[in-house]
């Protein structure tokens, strides 16, 4: 579905709102991932060819419910998402635009599980969208807003209250999450995808993250994509989603945080 196209992967990093006129331009195919639908403006314009949905399985039917009620704000043409249980949650409200995620062949499938080996860690949801988009016959990949969780805030957003109490208080100055993810690992990858020969794999942004690991893309010509105002954006997921309420699952976490407390102090008596 993107062969044939450049395709833009974009994280949630606050480099998003800085691209130089002329990176991304409006018949580029979009990549979006996780909570994009929370930022305050539309950076990369209204239309999202595939959305990279990842995360805690226990939060993303909040998740998707949130982004069912955005769906008159976006043109969602696509999903996909590597982790079944994630992808169960998906299928109540877009279950007709799932795409199955791959790799491309065996080598990089087997490159990816040796590095993720070696470090002990996962790849962030970007770096899972980039391999989705290769996948999917992607031969140009431009990366935007891919910033590693380093240099500066978070998000291009603020996260409301459900967010701040499920994740972790004060993730928005946060860096990366170090018992899930090591930026080196997502770095590695790259490197890996732009050594291949079916693959052009550029950054948009430049003094990022990824400096010294891929090329800056050049600015082209045709139209640029529009950013345009979003003055009613949500900022955080919604209360319910199918039977349950959030409120249950921060209960849960609070409970399940307090045990931990309790056998990590009865393991030191």
């Amino acid at each position: 579905m993107l062969a044939g196209r450049t395709c833009v992967v974009a994280g949630n990093g606050h480099s998003l709102t800085t691209l130089a006129p002329g990176r991304v331009l409006a018949t580029d195919a979009i990549l979006r991932t996780n909570n994009f639908f929370f930022e305050r403006a539309f950076y990369l314009g209204r239309r999202v060819d595939l959305a990279y949905i990842a995360g805690d399985p226990r939060v993303a039917p909040f998740m998707f419910e949130t982004l069912h009620q955005c769906r008159d704000d976006y043109d969602i043409r696509a999903w996909t998402s590597h982790n079944p249980r994630v992808i169960r949650a998906g299928m109540r409200r877009f279950g007709d635009l799932y795409r199955p995620i791959r790799f491309r062949d065996a080598a990089i499938k087997a490159e990816v599980a040796r590095l993720m080996e070696r470090y002990q860690r996962k790849p962030m949801s970007g770096t899972y969208a980039v391999l989705a988009a290769h996948g999917m016959g992607a031969e140009h990949i431009l990366l935007a807003g891919m910033d590693l969780y380093t240099g500066g805030p978070r998000y291009p957003f603020t996260p409301g209250p459900h967010f701040q109490t499920l994740m972790a208080p004060g993730m928005a100055a946060m860096g990366p999450d170090t018992h899930l993810h090591d930026p080196d690992l997502d770095r590695a990858i790259f490197e890996l995808l732009a050594a291949r020969d079916d693959l052009e794999l550029e950054r948009t942004t430049d003094r990022s993250a990824l400096d010294g690991v891929l090329p800056l893309a050049p600015v082209r010509e045709g139209p640029p994509v529009e950013v345009l105002p979003r003055p009613d954006a949500v900022n955080d997921w919604v209360s319910w989603a199918g039977p349950y309420p959030i409120a249950l699952l921060k209960l849960l976490r609070r409970g399940a945080a307090l045990r931990r407390r309790l056998l990590g102090r009865g393991s030191s008596t």
